[in-house]
């Protein structure tokens, strides 16, 4: 059975090819007045879409963290500059860009006080603020201007080692992913929802026919 959400429709077909035929093709309107006729508790089933819903957002935030941005509202993260890129190779780091922050195994989702809460965990959250801020800290200009460090980058190949860390900010959280959340997840429980009531109702209309 597949079903599918138009503007003001949703129709319900079953089989593939020759053999798909549509069992169902209704209006919204009449969905939700066949629901309120045949008791079903359509504040339930728009909770249970609503979560059905945000459950999809780890998935979104996962994608755009593993793909380095380019995906639901978060603009394509800046590359590593060419100083960072030799300095991966001549040290044979492999790591995404994000480092732990691109570990699928480190990403949460979990209600806390009515809220639903995606993202780092807690223990992650300085890591994360740095990598969107596109900050290195003192650490890392220390680390540049250290004559021992600069002397062990030389003799391992690389020529040109700057002396300032440069900035590059890749946002995720709370903007613009939040934009992306608020602009899009009423209409993602509201095709859920109904898409849901149209399954019911062929169902019901498949059961009676028997």
């Amino acid at each position: 059975m597949t079903v599918k959400l138009g503007e003001h429709s949703v129709t319900v077909t079953e089989g593939r090819g020759k053999n798909k035929s549509v069992i169902l093709d209704v209006s919204l309107k009449d969905l939700e007045v066949w629901a309120a006729r045949s008791g079903k508790d359509a504040a339930q089933l728009w909770r249970r879409s609503y979560g059905r819903a945000v459950s999809g957002l780890k998935k979104q935030f996962t994608k755009i963290v593993t793909s380095a941005g380019g995906v639901y509202g978060v603009p394509k993260f800046r590359n590593f500059e060419q100083f960072t890129k030799e300095l991966r190779t001549v040290t044979n780091r492999t790591t995404p860009m994000g480092g732990t922050l691109a570990d699928k195994r480190r990403i949460v989702a979990y209600k806390q006080n009515g809220w639903q809460i995606i993202g780092w965990p807690d223990t992650l959250a300085n890591t994360a603020v740095a990598f969107q801020d596109g900050e290195g800290g003192r650490s890392a200009e220390d680390w540049l201007n250290n004559p021992r460090e600069r002397a062990w980058l030389h003799r391992r190949g690389l020529r040109d080692i700057p002396r300032v860390y440069t900035h590059n900010p890749r946002r995720i959280l709370p903007e613009p992913f939040g934009t992306h959340v608020r602009n899009n997840l009423d209409n993602w429980a509201k095709s859920i929802y109904f898409k849901q009531l149209a399954s019911l109702m062929a169902k019901n209309a498949k059961g009676a026919a028997k």
